[in-house]
């Protein structure tokens, strides 16, 4: 399991993330976090490697990783332990 401790708004947009690639707009609506909350978990989550930002310019969008899927993967079996 990854080091990392994240707020539980963080693993919302993970777990948002890993349902399909979404662009900033669609997380904030699914999420409902303002803009800087939504920014900094984003910029966390690629830093770490959990997601990466795909396209460009209006068309960026966010997928997981394989690391990031193994991360949620760990995560729902300590919850479930």
């Amino acid at each position: 399991m990854s080091k990392n401790l994240y707020p539980i708004h963080y693993l919302e947009v993970l777990k948002e993330i890993e349902k399909g690639e979404k662009s900033f707009t669609e997380l904030r609506e699914r999420t409902k976090l303002d803009r800087n909350k939504l920014w900094r978990a984003l910029t966390r989550l690629q830093l770490d490697g959990l997601i990466q930002k795909v396209g460009e310019g209006r068309n960026d969008k966010y997928r997981i990783t394989e690391k990031g899927r193994e991360y949620l993967k760990q995560l729902k079996e300590l919850v479930s332990a």
